[in-house]
């Protein structure tokens, strides 16, 4: 049971960090981002890129780094290109189709025909092989009632950090507040003087970042696959529900939860030979709690006028 509660919070933190992005670009944007999933892949995919020595090769680095670029700065110019991708999909795609006035729903097909344009660019690129990031094995250890290896105990704390960080910045910062006022009512936030154009394009670059930082730890954890995003999507749009659609802070709670419910859930008498169904005794769960509380854990209920 501790090993699979530690397997849970691993890909808990996982859910809850690219529920965040999610959640958030869907509160001010409006956008279902079926292509998160892609992003979250992009992370991984690109931190295998950078760390590999032909890349080091291929930028000129080698003089540097004979053995490839440092892990620590690969992952950070895997986070900075998601950023980027994700600021170019704005200003490139959904801007135009926004000011062309397109619908939600046809926007959410574009969506789901851009993750499958990226996933097959994805498949290409790997040649359909599965990857490893240049990391050492390690043996699990125990701390305090959950066993982890050192590399995943951090992982776990670095994704708390960020999901605190996050908080933070939409609390306090004057970026975070106009994101929420954004989020609440474009027309009023733009009434008040703010430039809802440059608030989506932000909002698309953090949502991005933080998807390519789920990615690299979902590489770091397990293997890179081309298909990686689109396998987690289903568990990630489920803890973005869960947590309540549009509430950054629900999709951390809902996130965890779900991430949590799955793993823990291979631990039960009646799962014993079935663990592929894991994740849906999970999602049952979530369908139990959201006819108890339709808007989510910590969602808000509107009024339809």
């Amino acid at each position: 049971m501790l090993d699979q509660l530690g397997n849970g919070l691993m890909l808990g933190v996982i859910i809850a960090v690219a529920s965040v992005g999610l959640s958030l670009l869907y509160g001010v944007t409006r956008i279902v981002n079926f292509a998160h999933g892609e992003l979250i892949a992009l992370g991984a995919v690109s931190t295998l890129f950078f760390s590999s020595p032909e890349t080091s090769r291929l930028l000129y680095l080698d003089r540097f780094s004979p053995l490839g670029i440092d892990f620590g700065l690969s992952v950070f110019f895997a986070i900075l290109l998601c950023g980027i991708v994700g600021g170019l999909l704005e200003l490139l795609l959904f801007r135009p189709l926004r000011r062309a006035e397109v619908g939600n729903i046809a926007v959410l097909v574009v969506t789901i025909g851009l993750s499958i344009f990226i996933r097959h660019i994805y498949l290409l690129f790997l040649a359909g092989k599965v990857q490893r990031l240049p990391l050492d094995l390690q043996r699990r250890e125990t701390y305090y009632f959950i066993d982890l290896t050192p590399r995943n105990m951090k992982i776990l704390l670095v994704g708390l950090f960020v999901m605190f960080l996050i908080g933070c910045f939409l609390t306090f910062t004057r970026l975070g507040k106009a994101m929420r006022a954004v989020r609440d009512s474009n027309d009023l936030a733009s009434i008040s003087g703010i430039n809802s154009d440059k608030i989506i394009l932000s909002t698309w670059i953090i949502s991005s970042m933080l998807a390519g930082l789920a990615g690299v730890f979902q590489g770091m954890i397990n293997d890179v696959r081309w298909n990686m995003g689109f396998l987690i999507l289903l568990l990630i749009f489920a803890g973005t529900v869960l947590g309540g659609i549009g509430t950054s802070f629900g999709a951390m709670a809902g996130g965890m939860l779900i991430g949590v419910l799955v793993q823990v859930s291979v631990a039960l008498p009646f799962m014993e030979g079935h663990t592929e169904a894991k994740n849906a005794v999970a999602l049952g769960i979530m369908i139990v709690i959201l006819l108890v509380r339709p808007q989510g854990i910590f969602g808000l209920k509107e009024r339809i006028s």
